[in-house]
């Protein structure tokens, strides 16, 4: 899905988010039972970027604990391993709905721009927090956020969103239906070919969302063995929901705890 997008995905997720994540979450783990645990015994405290794409996230961690990153996309990884500037980080291709990494346990997992999203079918959201929950030390913590249909109101059926770069143009169109609560984009990019001035190469595909209703995401992270579960709409200022604000932002970000 993401294959063609790998070379420009950088430049189009959500800026400064992974460095509002990684700020956010860094005092929460080396306060938690689970970081104390890995201080017992004498070992570098471990996080899991599932869903971790080009490693924007998983290298802004690199530098305070070790990291795994996880992606499905065998060109996602490619891209991701390019870039040295991070700590250790091994890098695998996984489903995070199956995501296995071994006897080790985390002190986090993070499944962070619109990771969870992805996961189109309730059977693979189930699977992925259960995974996350085996994978976490007692005491760890699982920060996510999901996009809400809230972002169905930036778009309408003819209006076309886009962002030029000195190597072309990216142009997205996207629909939501409601009944389904699935976000279909269809997207092209304008590639400048190498020695040219005027000459592009066009590429197109369609990439699609599902909107997770929040008692859902709820239930099935409490089904998983999840408590404490914290909603908010900011991980820069820690804002907590009520529930009658859920609705009034396009982006909500989970904290939950392993007990």
């Amino acid at each position: 899905m993401y294959d063609f997008l790998a070379r420009f995905y950088k430049r189009l997720e959500p800026r400064g988010l992974d460095s509002m994540w990684s700020c956010y979450a860094r005092p929460i783990i080396r306060n938690s039972r689970a970081a104390a645990a890995f201080k017992a015994r004498k070992e570098n405290i471990l996080c899991v970027d599932a869903g971790c794409g080009t490693g924007g996230l998983s290298r802004e961690l690199a530098g305070y604990f070790d990291v795994i990153g996880i992606d499905i996309s065998s060109e996602m990884l490619d891209e991701a391993s390019r870039d040295r500037s991070g700590g250790n980080i091994i890098w695998v291709q996984q489903d995070i709905s199956k995501m296995n990494i071994g006897k080790r346990k985390a002190a986090a997992v993070f499944a962070v721009t619109d990771v969870l999203n992805h996961l189109l079918l309730k059977s693979k959201l189930d699977a992925f927090f259960r995974r996350a929950y085996a994978a976490l030390e007692s005491g760890g913590y699982l920060f996510f956020d999901v996009i809400t249909e809230g972002i169905s109101l930036y778009y309408s059926e003819d209006r076309c969103a886009f962002e030029d770069f000195d190597w072309g143009s990216f142009f997205w169109t996207c629909r939501y239906t409601k009944n389904d609560q699935k976000l279909v984009y269809d997207v092209s990019c304008f590639e400048k070919c190498e020695g040219t001035e005027d000459i592009y190469k066009r590429t197109d595909d369609t990439v699609t969302e599902r909107i997770w209703p929040v008692n859902v995401i709820r239930e099935s992270v409490e089904n998983a063995g999840f408590r404490n579960v914290q909603i908010s709409d900011s991980i820069a200022y820690s804002d907590f929901l009520k529930d009658d604000r859920q609705n009034k932002t396009d982006r909500l970000y989970f904290v939950c705890e392993k007990p």
